[in-house]
């Protein structure tokens, strides 16, 4: 029995090599190419949840300035990494098409996409998603 436990714990630590794991608990895990990383959605997770956790790797992991703009490489679809489970890519280093592509507000549209390929916000906006809007205070 002990074998089977040490030989679990082996194979669960393998699994997180390179995870990262954010403040809201939406797990980054790097990809190849030039600082290109995979998101992991959990059950709950919208929108917001994912660009916390880019915006967090991509400040921790990637040591990237606040300015920098983090580029959604792939949109929300099914983890090429994970069976089951959707995620999306980013990257903080695009290519032309990625920096052609759209930014918050253009047509009037100011939500945050997971769907078109190329959406892109700075790192400090979208660090702001990863805060509670109304935080609780005990009597």
């Amino acid at each position: 029995m002990r074998m089977f436990g040490l030989s679990l714990l082996a194979v669960l630590a393998a699994g997180s090599v390179g995870a990262f794991t954010a403040v809201n608990g939406v797990s980054a895990y790097p990809e190849v190419g030039d600082a290109r990383f995979e998101v992991v959605s959990e059950v709950g997770s919208g929108p917001r949840q994912i660009w916390c956790a880019a915006a967090q790797y991509a400040l921790v992991a990637l040591s990237a300035p606040p300015n920098t703009r983090i580029y959604l490489a792939r949109a929300m679809a099914p983890s090429p990494r994970y069976q089951g489970r959707k995620s999306a890519s980013f990257t903080i280093r695009p290519d032309a098409a990625l920096q052609a592509g759209p930014r918050p507000g253009d047509g009037g549209n100011y939500s945050v996409s997971l769907k078109n390929t190329g959406y892109s916000l700075r790192l400090a906006h979208a660090e702001t998603f990863c805060h509670p809007i109304i935080e609780f205070y005990p009597d």
